[in-house]
């Protein structure tokens, strides 16, 4: 691991962070003007993130964390493993699996997520099918996260990317980092700010060798806050208001909650702010013992459908 730098006074610390912090959660407006590619990256991993509308990034912990801000795998203790498995938009279908352990003086992961199709009618311009066509994505992934000190954690994540449409593909790298802050004087609080898919935008190879036009990768800049209240017994609420600003897109506010209680059952709600394709979102959960099984019901706009999400976790 990088030697750590030297920590300035925690009240600066925490200052800085919040300006941060709420920096991102105002109006963003377009986030960078070029479009983007890699499309698969933008799509909430995992169904508990998912149900909270994407706002996750200070909530997540664990082994699933590894797709959100690496900061979170601090937490893990033992051995876990985490996926899941998408259908949407009518031909394509998204899965995830993470393995997470204690490792390096925290928490390491592999993951791999891939996004695919099934075979698309490939039509000419008088709208003759003329066969059909593919497509798929991949993204290779090693992270890790630990404690800094002070109610501070860190990570980050390096990650191999490809991209596949019908004959032509692209191959780029790209890295994560992110931080997350609880105030000692406020322990049910949680700040967290991650910077998302930087790196040098991908060249598919077309005909003869020739190397099309970049294709940038989704940057992204993700951060907020998130607040848990104890409700008597063994019931909890969690809450979380985020923002998101992303290369090509409108910048969206995130908000999400979740009600849990003690003997493992959680309901789920979120809100997608300047969103086109898609506003509410719903949830719920399970845990027993070691394992937990989350579904999440995702309605796009535009009439583009429903979507079903569900994944696992499991701690050994």
């Amino acid at each position: 691991m990088p030697a750590r730098p030297p920590k300035p006074p925690r009240r600066s610390r925490s200052v800085a962070v919040v300006a941060v912090v709420l920096a991102t959660l105002a109006p963003a407006g377009a986030a960078w003007a070029d479009p983007a590619g890699f499309a698969f990256l933008e799509v909430p991993a995992g169904a508990r993130a998912s149900a909270m509308a994407g706002a996750y990034m200070s909530v997540g912990e664990g082994a699933s964390a590894a797709w959100w801000d690496p900061a979170g795998l601090a937490t893990v203790q033992r051995v876990e493993i985490a996926g899941s498995h998408y259908e949407f938009l009518q031909h394509l279908r998204h899965d995830q699996f993470v393995m997470a352990g204690p490792l390096w003086g925290g928490g390491t992961a592999l993951s791999l997520r891939a996004m695919y199709s099934e075979p698309i009618v490939s039509r000419d311009e008088l709208g003759n099918e003329t066969g059909s066509f593919g497509s798929n994505d991949l993204e290779f992934m090693l992270a890790h996260g630990g404690n800094w000190g002070g109610g501070w954690r860190g990570g980050g994540s390096f990650q191999v990317l490809h991209e596949r449409i019908d004959f032509s593909s692209t191959t780029t790298w790209a890295v994560n980092g992110g931080l997350t802050y609880d105030p000692p004087a406020r322990k049910a609080m949680r700040l967290a700010l991650a910077v998302q898919n930087l790196g040098p935008a991908g060249k598919y190879g077309l005909d003869d060798g020739v190397k099309g036009d970049p294709v940038p990768l989704p940057l992204a800049l993700q951060g907020g806050g998130s607040y848990r209240w104890g409700l008597g017994g063994d019931w909890r609420l969690v809450g979380a208001f985020e923002g998101r600003a992303t290369r090509g897109r409108d910048g969206v506010g995130l908000l999400g909650a979740e009600l849990a209680e003690g003997h493992g059952a959680a309901l789920r709600a979120g809100w997608r702010v300047n969103d086109p394709t898609l506003s509410w979102t719903l949830g719920m959960g399970w845990t027993v013992g070691g394992l937990t099984l989350d579904y999440a019901f995702v309605p796009f706009k535009l009439d583009l459908g429903d979507t079903h999400r569900l994944s696992f976790e499991a701690r050994f």
